[in-house]
């Protein structure tokens, strides 16, 4: 490893790190007030490394939602994570196969909007953009047990509003992407196939039949 180039990495990923400390603490504040314990919220940070999965996790594991379902709707959210990789892999064909393994595994659409554009400008320095993806991997697994023990000091949550911190972390993660009409057909579709499901007694598998007919809702949206 050559210390230049990590430093070039980790000094790309300032701003994502900036980013993943709140919402990395929100997360595991919430964790912990759901009930989940302290290994469980860090391997779903270091396994799963995904903040809207984990969130919906979260938030299905407190309404007592089975493994499957879980598991079948992250897929479907993050299902994106496969045509990013794509995009990215015509850069990286002289890499070595544990490197295409190790930075695969750390893709977020935070480090993507970076790389793809490093990528293109640059080329893809392997040492630098694994080093950017360690750097914000980490300082997101920190935060989320940073914000999980300051959850354990807080004796009452719902005085403080917690208690529709978990909602509002949605509505705030959903808005920002509802720019284009693909995006918004699929969370209204979504949210409406949802909670319709929801109230005729799908159970579990409200959230995840809901996601898939948002994706596929967005998918058959053809523009003019």
């Amino acid at each position: 490893m050559t210390p230049s180039r990590v430093f070039r990495g980790v000094k790309m990923a300032a701003p994502i790190m900036l980013g993943y400390a709140p919402i990395g603490a929100a997360y595991g504040l919430l964790a912990q007030q759901a009930g989940l314990s302290v290994w469980f919220a860090l391997c779903l940070s270091l396994f799963v490394y995904a903040g809207a999965a984990q969130f919906m996790a979260v938030s299905l594991l407190s309404n007592g939602a089975g493994i499957a379902v879980i598991i079948g709707t992250t897929f479907v959210v993050n299902f994106r994570h496969v045509l990013m990789s794509a995009a990215l892999s015509p850069f990286m064909r002289l890499w070595k196969k544990w490197q295409l393994a190790f930075f695969g595994g750390m893709i977020t659409d935070e480090s993507f909007a970076i790389h793809s554009r490093n990528f293109t400008l640059n080329g893809a320095d392997p040492q630098e953009a694994i080093a950017l993806n360690i750097a914000a991997y980490l300082t997101w697994a920190a935060s989320g047990m940073a914000g999980f023990h300051m959850g354990a000091l807080i004796d009452r949550p719902e005085a403080w509003g917690f208690d529709f911190a978990l909602p509002a972390m949605f509505i705030g993660l959903l808005l920002p992407a509802c720019r284009t009409a693909p995006a918004a057909i699929a969370a209204l579709t979504g949210g409406i196939a949802s909670v319709t499901l929801h109230l005729t007694g799908a159970g579990d598998w409200a959230a995840f039949i809901g996601a898939i007919t948002g994706a596929t809702a967005a998918c058959l949206r053809q523009d003019p």
